[in-house]
């Protein structure tokens, strides 16, 4: 695409305020510097005052204000700022405000995030894509300072890169501050319209920058479909992995490796449209012991000694640009893993601020050994060489966000997958989620942030309390995997307990927003085919032989597939690739398959494209028409279209016939090649193959 850059002086010189350029402007709106405090009270206290580190914890009283509330607005500085409320003497947390941080005595306060009110910003009033066109209206915002209006002679609207001209633009008709931008038609794929500008006293504006997409369909998380790459055994851009060093070391991998595979649509042909993708974060180099008595090397990234440089073993800067670009270019989103939790002993943080940012900086509570990982986990060290930081210090949060929101705004990033969230307080994802609703207007696509919160199968509580519209966007389904592998793994039970375990998590995460992400398996457990073989306590299980694993594996895979949420596929678990317990779950990716995971992968892609293609999975509504111990068949209807799943866990095929609601039965086939019958009372006559599936729909185009 060609850009011209010119600058907008030409048409913006005309429309200088008549008089002086740095005289006040009555039409344009001004920021304001007072922030206005608001308490309900339950009862009816005498007296409500604001206390804080703005006020050196002094009251400030508010007055009664209608219809039973206490109000007072006051000039608090730039900043992260702790306060409560003093509520007839007692002091009391905010009840609207879900942020907090570490302030006075070292306890939890409510918190305030307040932006330099000095300087001038940016409001949208309306943006839309149509027709591959930004169309973007926004207002400039004074600053509270000094009400100075813009210099128009400033202006620079930026698309990717490129200034637009003067025709794309369409400049206020008053000094009102509004701006039309248009953009000409854009390629499909993901684009950012920057502005900048300055006043008329030559104060700088706050960046402004949203991110759009210019897609066929619209596209919000539900309808993700996440590949998780490890990105040092995925593959290496031209050139083989290599392992010669063990599991336990290096084995190659790259960012080149990866942008390949979004060339050559090896995660087009799975439906994946989102990539999650390891902590992209310079790590320690040399060898360090393991739990196994084994040494390692930081290959999985989660040892970082840097906070915005790369690591050097995947590529440089260019190469992740390159990786992120090109995975937009095909729609795909990007979701980098990020470790806020600790740092490696060799990170500069450590030498430099050893007592003050760390927890236990004496290196005496490991988590299982001196300290416990149940009472302890918010501050024990993961090992004796990853420092666990101090979260109740401000530097440490503020220090934290600062980079986090450097790599989404260096990367054009679409989402973080949070490692370890237990061992950190919720205030902690709370502020990340505050800190990316201000990078972005509102009108930017919604910033994704799962976490993990690693829980046996009754951990629902645990997962549900880092959720929420101020929290994480969603998190792993731990109990829902645990089933899968018991059930469909394992064969124990009954195979309606998995739509049951549906149901429990569907009650728990209500009211949340959280869009839950479903696996069979992730890197810190064993493979689920090698669970299926019970071999998972095998440090080196073998690749099964057998046909019988690889078909639940499949069986498991399609379950998640055919339900709301977002399902993951952790890399090598599309194929069946075996591995006991963490190393031996992380093995590279093999150059060839043998017939039994071509099996599972052609099974995987089928499902996965259909999913991308319907919305029968993705917002659709489960009707159970046939729940056993060994088979079910369930209808799923979406606003447009509708399936119909059935899944044998047992070793014969079973025949069953299906009511499918009046629906016409003409038409419909399994999408995975197996034989459907129509009757003429609207029925359905089919054969669930042994320890396999139909995924029967009138459209198999996926």
């Amino acid at each position: 695409m060609n850009w011209r850059g010119v600058r907008l002086a030409a048409v913006f010189v005309a429309l200088i305020y008549q008089g002086c350029v740095d005289e006040e402007s009555e039409l344009i709106e001004q920021r304001s510097c007072s922030y206005d405090f608001y308490y309900e009270p339950e009862g009816r206290p005498k007296s409500v005052a604001v206390i804080g580190d703005f006020n050196g914890w002094q009251p400030w009283e508010l007055a009664p204000a209608k219809p039973s509330g206490f109000r007072g607005s006051f000039t608090i500085g730039t900043g992260r700022h702790a306060y409560r409320y003093l509520v007839d003497g007692k002091e009391v947390l905010d009840p609207e405000n879900p942020l907090t941080i570490f302030g006075r005595d070292g306890v939890e306060h409510s918190a305030l995030v307040l932006e330099d009110c000095t300087c001038p910003t940016w409001r949208v009033k309306s943006a839309e894509v149509l027709d591959a066109q930004m169309r973007l209206v926004v207002e400039f915002v004074a600053s509270a300072s000094t009400r100075l209006p813009l210099d128009y002679q400033t202006f620079v609207a930026m698309i990717d890169g490129h200034q637009l001209t003067e025709s794309f633009v369409t400049p206020p008709v008053d000094d009102s501050g509004v701006f039309t931008i248009k953009s000409q038609e854009l390629p499909k794929g993901k684009h950012r319209l920057q502005i900048s500008a300055k006043d008329a006293g030559g104060v700088e504006t706050q960046p402004f920058t949203l991110p759009f997409w210019v897609e066929d369909k619209a596209f919000d998380w539900s309808k993700a479909l996440v590949y998780q790459v490890i990105t040092d055994r995925f593959r290496r851009g031209g050139e083989q992995l290599d392992t010669s060093a063990g599991i336990t070391f290096r084995n190659g991998g790259n960012w080149a490796g990866i942008t390949e595979a979004i060339k050559d649509k090896t995660f087009a042909k799975l439906g994946v449209n989102a990539i999650w993708i390891s902590p992209a974060i310079k790590n320690v180099e040399g060898e360090w012991p393991g739990f196994d008595d084994r040494v390692y090397q930081a290959y999985h990234g989660y040892w970082p000694i840097s906070q915005r440089e790369i690591e050097p073993q995947f590529g440089d800067k260019r190469d992740l640009h390159q990786l992120i670009s090109t995975a937009h270019q095909n729609g795909i989103r990007v979701i980098l893993d990020v470790v806020p939790n600790h740092v490696h002993i060799n990170h500069p943080w450590f030498s430099q601020h050893r007592r003050e940012w760390f927890n236990h900086p004496n290196i005496d509570c490991v988590c299982g050994r001196e300290c416990s990982w149940g009472a302890d986990i918010e501050h024990c060290w993961f090992t004796d060489y990853l420092a666990d930081l101090n979260w109740k210090n401000a530097e440490v949060l503020d220090a934290v966000l600062t980079d986090i929101a450097w790599w989404i705004h260096e990367f054009d990033l679409d989402g973080l997958r949070v490692d370890a969230v237990p061992m950190m307080p919720r205030l902690v994802t709370r502020h990340l989620r505050d800190l990316t609703n201000r990078l972005f207007p509102a009108e930017a696509p919604h910033f994704y942030l799962v976490g993990e919160t690693f829980t046996g199968s009754m951990g629902r509580d645990q997962i549900r309390w880092y959720l929420g519209p101020y929290g994480l966007s969603g998190q792993f389904d731990f109990p829902l995997m645990w089933a899968l592998r018991s059930v469909i793994g394992q064969g124990h039970g009954s195979m309606t307990s998995l739509l049951d375990e549906l149901d429990e998590g569907t009650k728990a995460w209500a009211g949340s927003g959280a869009v839950m992400s479903h696996m069979i398996g992730n890197h810190d457990v064993a493979r689920f085919i090698t669970v299926a073989t019970g071999d998972e306590s095998n440090p080196d299980a073998p690749q099964p032989s057998n046909p019988e694993p690889y078909k639940l594996t499949a069986l498991a895979q399609i379950f998640v597939l055919t339900q709301p949420g977002i399902p993951v596929l952790y890399q090598g678990d599309e194929i069946g690739l075996a591995g006991g317990g963490d190393p031996d779950n992380r093995r590279p990716m093999p150059a060839v398959l043998t017939a039994h995971q071509q099996s599972v992968l052609d099974q995987v892609r089928v499902v996965g494209r259909l999913r991308t293609d319907t919305d029968a999975f993705t917002a659709g509504k489960r009707s159970d028409l046939i729940r056993s111990d060994d088979h079910l068949v369930y209808r799923m209807d979406g606003v447009q279209d509708f399936a119909i799943v059935a899944l044998n866990r047992s070793k014969t095929p079973v025949k069953v016939m299906v009511d499918v609601n009046n629906t016409d039965t003409e038409g419909l086939k399994d999408c995975l090649g197996g034989l459907v019958s129509p009757h003429d009372d609207g029925k359905l006559e089919i054969v669930i193959p042994a320890m396999g599936a139909q995924v029967i729909a009138p459209n198999c185009s996926g």
